[in-house]
């Protein structure tokens, strides 16, 4: 991973040079192991260390990461809203009495 590479370069209001093949490979794979790390808690530790600078971004495309996140998200996808309608009731009351 080359650290003077940033994700800015995929937006396209970005100006300079535009991603290269190898640019588009590695933001998918680190897009696909985000998700995987929603419902793997291998996949969690290992970005987190990363972002925190407790491991080098390298540790990311070991075997066993690869796997982790060619395998995917160990939980499906949530379906329907992510609160239940009393803690909404819960988080409108709180709106409510703080006038945000």
């Amino acid at each position: 991973m080359d650290a003077r590479r940033g994700t800015d370069i995929h937006y396209v209001t970005t100006k300079g040079r535009t991603p290269t093949d190898a640019d588009r490979l590695l933001h998918r794979y680190v897009s696909r192991l985000s998700r995987t790390a929603t419902g793997s808690f291998h996949a969690a530790t290992a970005l987190t260390d990363v972002l925190a600078l407790q491991a080098a971004p390298t540790s990311l495309v070991r075997p066993g990461m690869v796997l982790t996140a060619l395998v995917g998200p160990l939980r499906p996808e949530p379906d329907g809203r992510p609160f239940t309608p009393g803690e909404l009731r819960l988080l409108r009351d709180l709106e409510e009495a703080t006038g945000e």
